[in-house]
C-alpha cells in the first residue's frame, strides 16, 4: 500500500509539472518536440539494424577477380525498317498558342 500511493504522488506530480510546462509553451513547438521524439525512436533501432547488417557481410578483396567473364563485342546498331511517314497540315491557320489551340488536324 506504501509503495502504490508514493507512485501515485510521483504520477501526479509528474503530471502537474507537465501541464505547467504545457501552459507555458505553444502548441507547435509541442507538436515538433513530439515529432523529434517519435523520430529518435524509429530512427535509433533502424540505425541498430543497419549497423549489425553491415557487419555481417563478407569483405573479400579478390572474390571479383575469379567470377568475371568475359566480355562479348557490342553488337553494332542495326536500323529500324519502318517507313517514312509524311504527314500534311491541312489547316493553314498561324500557330497558336497553346491554351487556345485543341487540336491539330493532319492527313495521312
Amino acid at each position: 500500500m506504501k509503495h502504490t500511493a508514493i507512485k501515485v504522488l510521483a504520477l501526479s506530480v509528474v503530471c502537474a509539472v507537465g501541464w505547467q510546462i504545457g501552459g507555458m509553451i505553444s502548441a507547435h513547438t509541442i507538436t515538433i518536440f513530439g515529432g523529434f521524439i517519435f523520430g529518435a525512436f524509429v530512427g535509433i533501432p533502424v540505425m541498430l539494424i543497419l549497423a549489425t547488417k553491415l557487419r555481417n557481410q563478407r569483405i573479400d578483396v579478390y572474390h571479383h577477380e575469379a567470377a568475371q567473364k568475359p566480355v562479348e563485342a557490342q553488337k553494332p546498331v542495326q536500323p529500324l525498317l519502318i517507313p517514312e511517314t509524311r504527314y500534311t497540315v491541312l489547316s493553314s491557320r498561324a500557330a497558336l498558342p497553346a491554351v487556345a489551340q485543341k487540336q491539330l488536324e493532319v492527313r495521312r
